[in-house]
């Protein structure tokens, strides 16, 4: 199983770095062809997107978790209704948001436009695209969730991949000033409804005895599985709240014009989130079916031994953020924005990693049907990154937004491994002297190996950089397979390395 985990996460991390490459060339581009208004609005209206998103009820994990607990035990007349029933559940969700978004582009396109515009019609096609995506995606779905429910996560990835190269490249062919919101959009909504027709297709091929038809819908099964998700859902929307909510607040207070000031390094520096996210996603369904197996010990040894591994990267990735992030910023989108990030870096860093020093923390609880925890208490962190940023944008701008958000994660991140830790069975002291502190000494040795080598070099052009991160990255490797990892961890490293190349 260790094989196949490591297989669904290098995938997983292979579609990310080449999105992550994707928005390394295409950022520039995008802001030069839409300009600081429509590509605020283009963040804004894909925050709006995310909590709309919502409105499936947290359905779509609680989706992948009953069906990898029916696969472990070998259930056909469970998967069917399940799949059914999330089917039709979603599809009229779906129904719900084009409706909305339909009749807005329509009628108060004029809402999103800007104040001097005169011609709104491309901003009546941008909410109309958006809702034909939403249509078809949303019931879709379901496809994606039994995908991750069999572990076959390189199938949804590969499919990633090639649209996302297909749509980047008709971008940077065809963009221009005067279509680049519009085409934006439609490259986007069109590469993501194929993916997903094509994955509901996929299923139905790989797994002929599953069936969208009316009669296996079950309406015990959609309570069943909304008594589940409703969890999952206030989790869902507290997340959205406490990630999105900063560009939604400066946008209104501050304007669109000002919201790629934050959001660019936002976005940089939550692919470091992302990463993590990947790493933890394939642990979901496994946690759940080592749950539906009543193996404890298993459940423990995973959720260290994939904890520590998770958080290197993760610790590489944000020390080189901090400390180069600024330099990267002026290079890559002009000394505007890097000028402007120099003030909030740190905090925004802060923010975005402080959840990933205990990575497996939602995966797991999910998993075990435990997450009630994270429904109970996130939304009261959202709220009050929400007010904290809304009080503090006035006397300190972009930087308090990054403040209101970083105080309350500093307060609930430790309450979080605490009930990990009472439900795994070990002290939260275990899993810091296991997965965090052995990291100590390499951090150390990277920073020291940045700091000295911005003293001799100064940073003019991507290879100077690149050069620095790159010995850098390799000193904590290094430092980290000597002091941080054991004899049996190198082991299973090189294990893992072996059938790869085989």
């Amino acid at each position: 199983m260790y094989k196949r985990l490591a297989f669904n996460t290098a995938s997983n991390l292979g579609a990310l770095f080449i999105k992550l490459g994707i928005t390394f060339v295409m950022t520039p581009i995008l802001i030069k062809n839409m300009g600081n208004y429509d590509y605020g609005l283009w963040e804004m209206v894909g925050a709006v997107i995310g909590y709309m998103g919502m409105l499936d009820m947290g359905i779509r994990p609680a989706v992948s978790r009953f069906a990898a607990r029916f696969i472990a035990q070998k259930d056909e007349s469970a998967l069917i209704t399940l799949y059914a029933t999330a089917w039709y559940f979603l599809l009229g969700v779906g129904l719900l948001i084009a409706l909305i978004l339909g009749l807005g582009g329509m009628f108060f396109a004029e809402l999103v436009a800007p104040e001097e515009s005169t011609d709104n019609v491309r901003y009546t096609w941008f909410l109309l695209i958006l809702a034909a995506q939403l249509l078809i995606t949303f019931p879709s779905y379901t496809a994606e969730s039994y995908l991750e429910a069999y572990q076959e996560y390189y199938l949804k990835n590969n499919v990633t991949i090639v649209n996302s190269i297909l749509g980047s490249t008709i971008l940077f062919i065809f963009i221009t000033p005067e279509n680049a919101l519009v085409l934006l959009a439609a490259t986007n909504a069109i590469g993501i409804c194929s993916k997903y027709l094509f994955l509901v297709w996929l299923m139905q091929y790989r797994r002929p005895f599953l069936s969208l038809r009316r009669a296996y819908f079950s309406l015990l099964q959609l309570k069943e599985l909304l008594r589940f998700s409703v969890k999952t859902l206030v989790q869902g929307v507290a997340t959205k709240m406490e990630n999105a909510t900063d560009s939604l607040v400066i946008g209104f207070v501050m304007g669109p014009a000002a919201v790629p000031l934050y959001s660019i390094p936002a976005n940089l520096v939550s692919y470091i989130r992302l990463i993590s996210y990947n790493f933890t996603h394939v642990f979901m369904p496994y946690f759940s079916s080592l749950g539906a197996l009543n193996d404890q010990r298993k459940i423990q040894e995973v959720y260290l031994t994939g904890s520590k591994f998770t958080v290197a990267p993760c610790l590489i990735l944000a020390i080189g953020a901090y400390t180069l992030g600024p330099e990267f910023l002026s290079l890559w989108v002009g000394d505007e924005i890097a000028r402007s990030a120099q003030e909030f870096l740190g905090v925004l860093i802060a923010f975005l990693v402080l959840p990933l020093v205990n990575p497996m923390a939602s995966r797991y609880l999910t998993a075990i049907d435990k997450h009630g925890f994270f429904a109970k208490w996130q939304p009261i962190v959202a709220l009050s990154n929400l007010g904290l940023s809304l009080l503090l944008i006035y006397p300190l701008g972009i930087l308090g937004v990054a403040l209101g958000s970083l105080i309350p994660a500093l307060v609930f991140q430790p309450i979080v491994l605490g009930v990990c830790c009472k439900h795994l069975g070990f002290s939260p002291f275990v899993y810091l002297r296991f997965a965090l502190l052995p990291w100590l000494i390499p951090c150390v040795a990277m920073a020291a190996t940045l700091v000295a080598a911005k003293q001799f070099f100064v940073i003019t052009n991507y290879g100077i950089l690149l050069a620095i991160a790159s010995v850098a990255s390799m000193v904590f490797i290094v430092v980290g397979a000597l002091f941080a990892l054991n004899q049996h961890e190198r082991s299973q490293l090189m294990a893992i390395v072996k059938r790869k190349k085989n």
